[in-house]
């Protein structure tokens, strides 16, 4: 008696279509994680870009003077007469950088910085009353409010808010940085 048993050599249809299928699954279930991973490790990387860049910009504005030197018992918000909105390296005082924007945002010097193409850095200055720094002042209270916005393609990314009080001038906690030139030597 012999026994005849068929081996099989061959991949039926029916099985290359549900292992297609098995793939396919697999396949669109992993893009479905993978995406929206890429997008958020963008997100953060931006948000971070952002506060550097609002941090930045306020240590900047917390090096200038509370009012400004030259003028005698005014303090307008804005830029003065003899600075120039263009030249942030002209600003002497706090409110020069009320309603101050950049995009692509600069450096200090004017140089733009590389790589930042559709950021925008924007300054709103406004008077604060000491009861509550929140509320906006008409007058100088002796507190000033600045709020810088970074954003990224007209979304905003963070907004930072700090004070600054007119005491630390007086304390002698911003001292201008004049340059004087000994036998040849620039010191500053």
């Amino acid at each position: 008696m012999v026994l005849c048993t068929q081996s099989r050599r061959a991949v039926t249809l029916a099985e290359t279509v549900v292992s297609t299928l098995l793939i396919g699954f697999v396949l669109i279930s992993t893009l479905q994680i993978v995406g929206p991973m890429a997008r958020s490790t963008t997100v953060h990387a931006d948000r971070l870009v952002a506060a550097n860049l609002a941090n930045e910009l306020a240590e900047e504005i917390s090096t200038k003077f509370f009012i400004d030197p030259s003028a005698i018992g005014v303090d307008l918000l804005g830029v003065d007469a003899n600075e120039s909105a263009a030249n942030r390296s002209s600003f002497d005082d706090i409110d020069d950088f009320h309603n101050w924007s950049s995009s692509p945002p600069r450096l200090s010097s004017g140089d733009p910085l590389l790589t930042l193409d559709g950021w925008t850095r924007s300054v709103v200055v406004a008077h604060a009353t000491m009861a509550d720094p929140s509320v906006d002042s008409a007058t100088n209270t002796g507190l000033k409010r600045i709020t810088i916005t970074v954003s990224k393609n007209g979304t905003q990314l963070t907004q930072i808010t700090t004070l600054h009080s007119q005491t630390a001038d007086e304390m002698g906690f911003i001292v201008p940085v004049v340059a004087k030139s000994l036998g040849g030597v620039g010191i500053k």
